[in-house]
């Protein structure tokens, strides 16, 4: 299995349980990326999905990840039309989940309940079980096959379910309007200045070493690191918040504004992600304030509400936090897993 290129073995699983009249086949050029993101907005509809994909969000996640394209995304078409997609990243090995395969993708409303979903995920699970055997783990290893998806999604919940996925954990979305805002006073002996380029290495080191103590937090190196937050839209550095002791990052908000989503949305709504503390500053109010001086500044560049995402499992009592400062669950996500045999 190890010897075989890329998505082979993929299409051919696929291709052997599509319906009648459906191709499967690789990515082929950048117009099926409107293609993608046209399907991805008639699911949405019927999904409830509350976010927005956008063919410049597409492309520079798959960069930020290190894949190409025609390597990782498979495309089912009916008379040349793109119906259904499905697209898979290895997101690396946690200390508590294993290795983490990755899958996502999209059905047409009006080509469900034909087995166009079935015949995409059965051929994403044996590329990313060539991708695990491709990359070796450790023995002792364990691995998941694992998709997010909105709790409102009844159609792609019931394919996973009836495929053997259980529901590992929860993340909530969660909003809050930008009035009345909490205090943002940093701790004695902290600053914050504006985010420079130079900056960036330092703060998302600090950032993966606070995140290791968070569920399913897989080991990245520097470079892995840089390439997340080289991106149009995570990479705002004007719209960061970083807390500062000396030349040492000790806490940090990596929120941005998607304006693309938002004319898509029509809402103005900005994001306070990328919530960190090191461990020895914790307890002292740094989150608070950097939270605080974020939605300022969202209020600022005219956005009416602010939203996060945390996962009810995280072990520093981020929810409580965030409900003290406002924030409301809006939506939720169930992270589905799929396990896989123990490395030997």
């Amino acid at each position: 299995m190890t010897d075989q290129l890329p998505l082979v073995a993929a299409l051919a699983t696929s291709r052997a349980s599509a319906p009648p009249g459906v191709e499967i086949r690789a990515w082929r050029d950048p117009g099926d990326y409107a293609a993608m993101i046209d399907v991805f907005h008639r699911a949405r509809v019927v999904d409830g999905t509350g976010w927005q994909l956008s063919v410049d969000g597409l492309v520079s996640d798959l960069r930020a990840l290190g894949i190409r394209p025609q390597d990782s995304i498979m495309i089912a078409e009916v008379d040349g039309t793109v119906v259904g997609w499905i697209r898979v990243w290895d997101w690396g090995r946690s200390p508590d989940e294993g290795r983490l395969l990755m899958h996502s993708g999209q059905i047409d409303p009006a080509a469900r309940q034909g087995g166009v979903g079935r015949a995409l995920l059965a051929g994403a699970q044996v590329e990313l079980e060539r991708i695990r055997a491709t990359h070796a783990d450790p023995a002792g290893t364990t691995a998941g096959l694992h998709a997010w998806l909105f709790a409102s999604n009844a159609s792609a919940i019931g394919l996973l379910e009836a495929d053997g996925y259980r529901r590992l954990r929860f993340v909530v979305e969660m909003t809050r309007p930008l009035d009345d805002l909490p205090p943002d006073e940093l701790p004695a002996g902290l600053s914050t200045r504006p985010v420079r380029a130079e900056d960036v290495e330092p703060i998302v080191r600090a950032m993966d070493a606070a995140m290791h103590d968070h569920r399913g937090w897989p080991e990245w190196t520097d470079e892995q690191l840089l390439g997340l937050v080289d991106h149009p839209i995570r990479g705002q550095l004007d719209v960061w918040q970083v807390a500062w002791h000396g030349d040492e990052v000790v806490g940090g908000v990596l929120g941005y504004i998607d304006a693309q989503e938002n004319e898509a949305m029509d809402r103005r709504r900005g994001y306070t992600e990328g919530i960190f503390t090191i461990r020895e500053w914790r307890g002292r109010g740094v989150a608070s304030a950097l939270i605080g001086r974020n939605l300022r500044l969202l209020r600022e560049r005219g956005m009416a509400e602010a939203a996060l995402s945390v996962d009810t499992e995280n072990p520093s009592g981020a929810l409580g936090l965030y409900e003290r400062h406002g924030f409301r669950e809006h939506d939720r996500l169930i992270i589905f897993r799929k396990d896989l045999p123990t490395a030997v």
